[in-house]
């Protein structure tokens, strides 16, 4: 269920009505916020909510068992039962064609079981690292096998084709389910951080279940940490005009930047992507600024639908992008970029390896590794591993010259000309790294890349005017809010403006997001991942 749709619209109202309506019954509207999210996730693919229910069940127990405690008769029963049955329910369409999901089911539970009887044998430190391991083994595990086994498989058969040697293997006939990297980073998380003492594990099945599953958040972030998140489902929430009001206005924004910037200029990189062998370096370069603009408003646009939403109904998520292409560093592009995952990566893999601790050799190695992985996060394919790679080496670069250190001190150039000359150049050099990177990113293929990259560079073919000016059409409004978001410092000016500024802005909006949107619905980039 994509949130541009009307069938999502309508689900939206129908459950608003009954939100509101048990607005003082904390436990009754955390289930409908359960239900509303099942429902919007199995909209897509109901089969694949079993997916979420193992993930909730593992986690539940793994973050008791990783605060040190013992797992009780009850919780393995509350866990075991809630995996039978919701997975019961949710392959009962596709009973006949799902027998190997019911075993894996039964063995998922029985393995509880097992679990917690190894846990007894072990002291409190070892079966703090025994459950934490648990979750990872599990949840990546999964990830792995709907996420990778095949890109892995193909990937081995053709390098033994390179050498000679012909394998014979089983690929499974498997779809990638929407969101499994989102949620499955969301639940590691909260059993890691149970685990280093951060927070504390819930008693209440419901409440993690919910968390899990929020539908705002559920398929493409941000990545949200429990320890911000799953407090707010443990308390009444407080609905003000004002909450819903800037809740409906960061999801009408986001709502513009998806369906009037991000899917229109789709068409001109998709273009671009399909055959670049044909086309001349110019219109390369048309189609690489397209999609640079395409995915940052496709992503950040699904990120504000999913706040505003979150707003109205009562939850605060936290804010994934903060205007990344004025960046002047990598390291600076990835804390505007995506910041929960870049965080995530930050606190569950680069530390973990070390972080700036060990002298240069180490460091360069952690930031490579971490973004290498990050890469691979993104999507099964070898220009993903590429893309990460790449994001690694400039991160290097940057680190081995010192660059962060050199603009930090331009605060002491008197002269502002200077100031400002320098940071815009360092801005122009930062943004030609980014698009190249996104040109990594956007394509399908070793050839595509190749083909793209070799094209770009002979510096063939005139300046594509019309297609420089179709950019601009669909990117102005977002280049003149951001300019006035980086004057005010402040990422939400709407309410700041004028009252006649504030309904022209509102009423360009409404009427681009109705009449000037493409005709077909188009996906949103992240739901790939």
């Amino acid at each position: 269920m994509l949130f541009q749709t009307p069938i999502f619209f309508v689900f939206f109202t129908l459950f608003l009505g009954a939100y509101f309506l048990t607005r003082k019954q904390l436990r009754l509207q955390n289930v409908i916020i359960l239900l509303g999210s099942y429902i919007f996730y199995g909209a897509w693919d109901e089969r694949f909510l079993t997916l979420i229910i193992a993930s909730t069940a593992t986690d539940f127990l793994a973050g008791i068992g990783a605060s040190g405690q013992l797992l009780t008769r009850k919780n393995l029963f509350k866990a075991s039962g809630y995996l039978l049955v919701g997975s019961a329910i949710s392959l009962a369409y596709t009973y006949k064609q799902s027998v190997d999901y019911y075993l894996c089911i039964i063995a998922l539970c029985l393995l509880f079981w097992v679990v917690a009887f190894v846990a007894k044998q072990l002291d409190v430190t070892a079966r703090k690292k025994f459950f934490v391991a648990f979750s990872v083994i599990v949840n990546l595990g999964v990830l792995a096998v709907f996420k990778y086994l095949n890109f892995f498989a193909n990937s081995l058969q053709s390098a033994a084709g390179n050498f000679g040697y012909e394998l014979n293997y089983v690929t499974l006939n498997i779809i990638l389910p929407v969101g499994i990297s989102f949620y499955t980073f969301q639940t590691l998380s909260y059993s890691i951080d149970i685990y280093r003492g951060k927070i504390k594990p819930t008693n209440s099945f419901l409440d993690l279940a919910a968390f899990v599953a929020f539908f705002p958040q559920l398929v493409a972030g941000p990545v949200e940490r429990a320890s911000n998140l799953l407090p707010q489902f443990e308390k009444l929430r407080v609905f003000t005009a004002e909450r819903i009001n800037s809740g409906a206005t960061l999801f009408v924004w986001g709502l513009f930047k998806k369906v009037f910037i991000a899917d229109n200029l789709s068409l001109i990189a998709d273009k671009a992507f399909s055959n670049p062998g044909d086309l001349g370096s110019m219109d390369l370069l048309v189609g690489l600024l397209a999609f640079t603009f395409q995915i940052f408003c496709d992503f950040s646009g699904y990120s504000d639908m999913a706040r505003g939403l979150a707003r109205i109904i009562g939850f605060d998520l936290m804010l994934n992008f903060n205007i990344p292409y004025i960046a002047r560093t990598p390291s600076e592009f990835w804390q505007r970029w995506h910041i929960s995952l870049s965080s995530w990566l930050r606190d569950y893999l680069y530390i973990p390896l070390g972080g700036n601790k060990g002298g240069s050799f180490y460091i360069y190695r952690n930031l490579s590794l971490t973004m290498l992985l990050g890469g691979l996060w993104h999507g099964a394919s070898w220009t993903f591993v590429i893309w990460g790679a790449y994001q690694g080496a400039i991160l290097v670069v940057y680190r081995l010259l010192k660059i962060d250190e050199m603009l930090a001190t331009l605060k002491g150039i008197p002269n502002v000309l200077t100031r400002n000359l320098i940071n815009v150049a360092a801005i122009s050099i930062m943004f030609l790294f980014t698009i190249y990177g996104w040109l990594i990113f956007r394509a399908n293929t070793m050839d595509v890349l190749t083909s793209y990259t070799t094209n770009l560079l002979l510096f063939k073919g005139g300046i594509p005017f019309d297609g420089l000016l179709k950019i601009l059409y669909y990117v102005w409004p977002l280049l003149a809010m951001q300019a006035i978001q980086v004057y005010r410092k402040n990422l939400e000016i709407f309410f700041d403006l004028p009252s006649f500024v504030r309904l022209n802005v509102a009423l360009f909006v409404l009427y681009s997001i109705i009449l000037l949107q493409p005709h077909a619905t188009v996906a949103f980039i992240y739901f790939d991942f």
